[in-house]
């Protein structure tokens, strides 16, 4: 019986907990953003919970004085619930650092939220949205040390039952001083035993209803689009199926995020050396196809990112065999590929080369400069940013495709109310552009890192790689 306890004990110590794969980054779950609240910049860091419904953590840090006091607020993403957002929570300013503030939220379902920040300060107030996708992805158990005290407490429990009904049977009825004769205590022990069976298959129900419980709650696990790639002389299909996850998501609801269905990040192997930035063309239902440029045989790493009419983002992922030289036709369009050689264009990273903390927000700046390395004046914009960044871990259990605002997609960006009530104040839509980008980003894990910056000049979009390390703590 003290296994049976020990394995319900096991069963109902189970909860649901988000893991780093999710949404529309790989092993990247925080969510990084900057913004204007009225005359206020704000920075935004937000940690999903691990538990849907479950508390979000919130880091708020005011890059510009006189902010007083900040609220926070947690609302559906889209629907009817978007348009009644409950009593905002007021995050708590650190004492240390006065610029500094801290909540959390409770994202109360699966899908897409945003998080609504308020400023106020003497030069005014003002507010912002961030969207962010809520979701559990694996299981996990309990610790074993508390598996086991709460077994024997199980254990312990049952076996008080059964005595209690045991004495009561056979002395409840007792004057005081009397002993049980032979048959009250023949009474006794078959009903301790009936008892007995009684507790074990309370316990055995209880085992059966919380698997299946468990397994209802398995189809909330996030499972992530399914990609399939086809190579038929320079043409590339993509081919969408879903594995199974929510009965609400669909594979033909995708909405244009800088213009594009889908942004297709294709990255040699082994060494992560060079990057294509494609945008392939619906091509049927859940389908998808783009025209190769020339590629040398080999491994490729497939990410391709989309985002659902509900503002919900995922990334898919795929590898490509290439057999053969891939005799392409020329990049065109916002389409690009680098590094490359003898380009004009330095892309300088302005840091000091210490290694980066694990899961802290970093102003990551990147200059750009000409031959003579000095800075540029021709910088342009690269579907409507200052430029793109793309995050991957060198084992590809990280990816993240960050924007100088943040990781947040500009599709999902486009559905709060501030950017429907000014979409190009929200969708950052650069009409000219600073030699200088810089992207908020927090790595998700320690380990060793790709970093794909890319700036467009004088017409040419132009990629540079770089390395990071990153610790578990800064030295």
């Amino acid at each position: 019986m003290a296994a049976k306890g020990a394995a319900v004990i096991r069963l109902l110590g189970w909860i649901v907990a988000s893991a780093g794969a999710m949404l529309a980054h790989v092993g990247s779950p925080d969510v990084f953003f900057e913004g204007m609240a009225g005359p206020h910049r704000i920075f935004v860091a937000i940690r999903p919970p691990q538990v849907i419904p479950g508390v979000a953590e919130i880091e708020i840090r005011a890059a510009s004085e006189g902010v007083d006091r900040v609220f926070v607020t947690p609302i559906p993403l889209t629907g009817e619930a978007s348009k009644h957002p409950p009593v905002a929570d007021e995050a708590i300013r650190s004492k240390q650092d006065p610029a500094f503030f801290t909540g959390g939220l409770w994202l109360m379902t699966t899908g897409s939220w945003q998080v609504r920040v308020r400023a106020e300060g003497a030069s005014g107030r003002g507010e912002f949205s961030v969207p962010v996708p809520a979701l559990a992805q694996r299981t996990r158990g309990m610790e074993a040390s508390l598996a086991t005290l709460l077994a024997a407490l199980a254990l312990v429990l049952a076996l008080g039952i059964v005595s209690i009904i045991g004495a009561a049977v056979r002395e409840a009825q007792l004057r005081p001083g009397d002993q049980p004769d032979s048959r009250r205590l023949s009474r006794a022990r078959r009903v301790a035993l009936i008892a007995a069976g009684f507790v074990c298959a309370v316990l055995y129900l209880g085992n059966r209803w919380w698997i299946s419980e468990a397994a209802a709650y398995d189809r909330y696990v996030y499972k992530p689009l399914e990609m399939k790639p086809v190579l038929e002389g320079n043409r590339l299909t993509l081919s969408i199926s879903d594995p199974g996850w929510l009965s609400s998501r669909k594979t033909d609801d995708f909405i244009a995020d800088h213009g594009h269905l889908v942004h297709l990040f294709v990255v040699r192997l082994p060494h992560l050396d060079r990057v294509w930035h494609l945008h392939p063309e619906a091509d049927g239902p859940a389908r998808f196809r783009q025209e190769l440029p020339g590629m040398d045989p080999g491994r490729y790493q497939l990410w391709a990112d989309i985002v659902h009419a509900s503002g919900f983002p995922e990334t898919m992922t795929a590898e490509l065999e290439i057999a053969a030289p891939v005799k392409g036709r020329p990049l065109e369009g916002d389409d690009s590929a680098g590094p490359i050689s003898g380009s004009s264009t330095r892309i300088v990273w302005v840091r000091d080369g210490k290694p980066f903390p694990v899961r802290q927000m970093q102003l990551l700046r990147f200059r750009v400069e000409d031959a003579n390395g000095k800075p540029v004046d021709d910088a342009e914009p690269y579907m409507g940013m200052a430029g793109h960044a793309v995050f991957i871990r060198k084992d590809r259990a990280v990816f993240a495709h960050v924007h100088p605002s943040g990781s947040v997609p500009m599709a999902s960006l486009a559905l709060t109310k501030e950017a429907l009530a000014d979409p190009h104040a929200m969708h950052r839509m650069e009409t000219k552009v600073a030699p200088e980008v810089v992207f908020p980003y927090g790595f998700p894990e320690t380990g060793e890192y790709r970093v794909v910056v890319q700036v467009k000049r004088a017409g040419r979009v132009e990629t540079a790689i770089f390395d990071a390390s990153v610790v578990a703590e800064a030295k």
